[in-house]
């Protein structure tokens, strides 16, 4: 694995191979660019699949990940909220001719490769191999937002990172990691976060564009499929460490998420 220096942070370039479904978990907002191989990125909205010099930027949060069985290779620079916040407060005036977008969007955005976006990625690439000031990773990476801010997805982008740094959304976020598996009404759930019902599904609607009770549902999907696959656990018990009523119900949910049966799942691993 390759590295470059961020100021603190540490640009990577990786190798994968995941034949099947893998959990993974981003700390912080990030941009994968796929150099070779193929990569399917799952999250509780949405399902990536992404191609050579195409790109995704993601929020921090849990994904499932899959390059089908090949190795493939991978750019990941990390984002943390104060290098968003610096880049809006910076170019405040050039980006608010990006056209307003009020709609929440999934916790992913993918990018077609341009010729720009794939010379800027090759300036990024470089910074692997050289010695270079920190400042410059920090222009080349700057240079990739203000791309991907005027690019198609560019409203969805900005209505994102208009989200970082308020800590409403943010202890939110930390609220459903922590205890999407609790065994609560949503009304507890309210209640437990502060606020009134409606003014909670309201946030949640904001922040992540479904319900809360579709996304409790669909975290718990995920967290069951990381466990059939990284676990000696028998499937019952997985259904209930998940949340999931029953071993029959959980079953029916994960074929109508994976399109097969969680016995079935675990057989095509081996």
């Amino acid at each position: 694995m390759q590295g470059a220096s961020l100021r603190g942070q540490r640009i990577t370039q990786c190798r994968w191979c995941m034949p099947t479904f893998e959990f993974k978990s981003n700390p912080e907002e990030g941009i994968a660019v796929l150099i070779e191989g193929e990569l399917i990125v799952q999250d509780v909205c949405t399902t990536l699949r992404i191609a050579p010099g195409e790109m995704i930027f993601a929020r921090r949060g849990n994904y499932v990940v899959s390059t089908e069985g090949q190795e493939s290779r991978i750019l990941w620079i990390p984002l943390t909220v104060t290098r968003l916040q610096s880049f809006i407060q910076r170019f405040g005036a050039l980006l608010s001719e990006v056209e307003r977008c009020e709609e929440p969007s999934s916790g992913m955005i993918a990018f077609a490769s341009t010729p720009l976006l794939a010379d800027c990625v090759k300036g990024i690439k470089a910074l692997l191999e050289h010695e270079h000031p920190p400042a410059l990773a920090v222009l080349r990476i700057e240079e990739l937002l203000m791309l991907f801010a005027f690019s198609p997805q560019g409203p969805a982008l900005m209505a994102m990172l208009r989200q970082q740094g308020n800590r409403q959304v943010e202890r939110l976020q930390a609220f459903m990691e922590a205890n999407y598996l609790q065994e609560w009404r949503l009304s507890e759930f309210a209640r437990e976060f502060g606020m009134g019902l409606t003014t909670f599904k309201e946030l949640f609607g904001s922040v992540y564009g479904v319900s809360p009770r579709a996304w409790i549902s669909e975290r718990r999907i995920l967290y069951a499929h990381h466990l059939l696959l990284n676990s000696e656990m028998s499937i019952v018990d997985i259904a209930m460490e998940s949340g999931f009523s029953s071993q029959s119900y959980f079953t029916q949910s994960y074929r109508r998420r994976f399109g097969c049966t969680p016995s079935r799942s675990r057989q095509g691993k081996e």
